[in-house]
């Protein structure tokens, strides 16, 4: 199981024959460990859709999976699946999406705060991350 970890996190169409081995071994021995796998697979298709109509099929097929009972782990992600999909899906219409801009404001701020061991005033802190930002 363990030199198989990495295999489990991979999409099914870039798994090389030895991977496929080992997780065929696997879920062989854990065929509950196979269904969650296949349903993780279906829940890429969310971001692997072209578009927002290719993407509505993705939740569809894991909903089929989660309605056999199978994994009642999965409860919690249909739920959360259901109650954000608008803004899951909306990243079809956004073209690219990125974090970059948030990402780079933290790491500034971060930098900020290493360095500002002799504020005494939180004030001056909070003044200072105004301007860098």
């Amino acid at each position: 199981m363990f030199k198989a970890r990495f295999a489990l996190l991979k999409r099914a169409d870039t798994l090389t024959g030895t991977d496929r081995a080992r997780l065929d071994a696997i879920f062989d021995a854990h065929p509950r460990l196979e269904a969650a796998w296949q349903a993780l697979q279906q829940l890429r298709g969310l971001y692997d859709a072209d578009d927002h109509q290719g993407a509505l099929q993705a939740p569809n097929r894991f909903s089929d999976l989660y309605q056999t009972g199978q994994l009642p782990e999965f409860h919690d992600i249909a739920n959360t699946l259901t109650e954000w999909s608008d803004e899951i899906l909306n990243r079809h219409h956004t073209g690219r999406p990125s974090n970059g801009r948030t990402e780079g404001t933290n790491n500034l701020l971060q930098v900020l705060r290493r360095t500002a061991h002799g504020f005494t005033n939180p004030h001056n802190f909070q003044a200072r991350g105004l301007l860098i930002t």
